[in-house]
């Protein structure tokens, strides 16, 4: 972790990068499984059909890929929050959820958070990172819409969803019951 005097500050990932001199485009970078450079890495990142954040060990938004519409996000988390802590990112009323989510996953379970509506079924995970020795790296999630994957399976295979009528239906409008 490079110190620097304004860790508050959104260009953090400009600032640490210079101070780094951090490799970019043409730099090759080792892999476990391989050798690429930025630029690839960069576009094998932005050409997966799902949105990918990864947060630091020390709760610092650090990356984003760019494949989701903003309109699409589950949260505000645009590429100009990067290098903020995510008690800068998010609103002070979302802070408690987000830290029970984080504390979540660090438990090593993946943490599911679901907003479905009637064009698009979007699922997003979280879950911990550990570096080669095993020691906690941050945790990375990734948000993916579960429609066209299932609307593609259904047409691919002729099946169709149908209602479960086993299974009770939710009464939101009444309230709770005494049962």
């Amino acid at each position: 972790m490079v110190k620097h005097t304004e860790e508050s500050t959104s260009t953090w990932i400009t600032e640490t990068s210079q101070k780094l001199s951090a490799a970019k485009g043409e730099d090759y970078v080792k892999l476990d499984q391989g050798l690429l450079t930025v630029d690839q890495i960069d576009a094998l990142l932005n050409c997966l059909p799902l949105e990918l954040i990864t947060i630091d060990k020390n709760d610092r938004y650090v990356y984003c890929n760019n494949e989701i519409p903003r309109k699409l996000l589950l949260s505000p988390r645009w590429p100009e929050k990067l290098g903020q802590t995510l008690n800068e990112v998010h609103k002070e009323s979302s802070i408690p959820h987000v830290q029970s989510i984080m504390n979540y996953a660090k438990t090593g379970k993946t943490y599911k958070l679901v907003k479905p509506s009637k064009n698009e079924y979007m699922v997003a995970s979280f879950k911990e990172m550990h570096d080669k020795s095993g020691h906690y790296a941050g945790v990375t999630e990734w948000i993916v819409d579960l429609l066209p994957i299932i609307n593609w399976y259904l047409k691919e295979t002729g099946q169709k969803l149908v209602p479960d009528k086993s299974k009770n239906k939710t009464d939101i409008v009444s309230g709770a019951s005494k049962k």
